[in-house]
């Protein structure tokens, strides 16, 4: 049987502009370097690669009924990932990312928050969390503040006994402290990368600051370091594994890779090192290709770069 993942909020429109060159100039023309594309971002993207990994995907979140999110929900369903689990507001808005990439693999994220009423906690989003096999959830939560008392109310359930994934993201120090606190001390395993260690530690991004972030909830922290790897502390150990040395196109989405390889792993029951080389393979995968959501990578791919470097994984 599929291991089944709850992903709460963060569901995005990404329109992906690859572009001649950054920074942009003002008043000047660029032609694009290839056609303007509408994907799923943020969580779409931890939704679809973990569905490519074999993972039964359930979306919890809210979408406006505009422009963006029927067509960013029906991309989600084409790719076998349960939305019917998601809020519609006729009344609100998506959020929505322009996402600019040179050829030298550089971007810039030009986004606006979807806006709408504050949602009461859905019951169905009660028995979605009651039968997973995990819930991962992003700190945008927080940030998309029609979401935030609801997520908060998911995480108190008594119902919760799944294993509890958090990646704060990069807005994270812009947010209550308390919330991001109570987020914190809600999670198993916590993904982020050095520079969001900050947000809990006072502004201290060393490793030693994010080991030591176990002693506020979470049994294992995971840092990502893009070209130089991860590092992950279980208390245990900790465990280093480089990054794979492969040519970069678009770094867009290749935390949310990493971050479903991660949990696929960890379902499995594999030695934290395997889970370890497994995430980093998957971002490998996908730095290697341009644009988000339907643009994660699929099995074989993460199957080819494990092949190229000789890692020997149960994949």
């Amino acid at each position: 049987m599929a291991h089944t993942v709850v992903s709460l909020g963060d569901v995005v429109a990404d329109l992906v502009a690859p572009i001649q060159r950054l920074p942009v100039e003002p008043d000047a023309h660029q032609a694009l370097l290839a056609p303007l594309r509408l994907e799923p971002g943020g969580a779409g993207n931890f939704l679809i690669a973990g569905a490519r990994l074999g993972m039964q995907m359930v979306a919890l979140g809210c979408v406006g009924d505009d422009l963006f999110g029927p067509p960013v929900l029906e991309i989600l369903a084409q790719e076998g990932i349960r939305v019917d689990t998601m809020v519609v507001q006729a009344e609100g808005s998506t959020t929505a990312v322009i996402v600019l990439v040179d050829p030298q693999a550089r971007h810039v994220y030009l986004g606006t928050f979807g806006t709408g009423p504050e949602l009461d906690l859905p019951a169905h989003w009660r028995a979605e969390v009651a039968g997973a096999d995990a819930l991962f959830v992003s700190g945008f939560v927080l940030s998309e503040r029609r979401l935030t008392q609801a997520a908060l109310a998911l995480l108190a359930q008594p119902e919760l006994r799944a294993p509890v994934f958090f990646d704060p993201g990069p807005d994270l120090a812009r947010v209550d402290r308390s919330e991001r606190e109570t987020l914190l001390r809600s999670c198993q395993v916590l993904i982020l990368t050095q520079e969001e260690v900050g947000a809990f530690a006072d502004g201290d991004t060393r490793l030693e600051a994010a080991a030591a972030l176990r002693s506020q909830g979470p049994g294992w922290v995971c840092v990502k370091r893009g070209a130089q790897g991860a590092v992950l502390f279980t208390g245990d150990e900790t465990l280093e594994h480089p990054g794979f040395p492969v040519p970069v196109r678009d770094p867009t989405a290749a935390g949310d890779t990493f971050a479903a390889a991660f949990v696929h792993g960890y379902l499995q029951g594999w030695e934290p090192a395997a889970i370890l080389a497994f995430a980093n393979a998957a971002g490998a995968a996908k730095v290697q290709k341009l644009g988000s959501g339907r643009q994660v990578p699929t099995a074989a791919e993460i199957r080819a770069v494990l092949a190229r470097f000789h890692v020997p994984l149960p994949f």
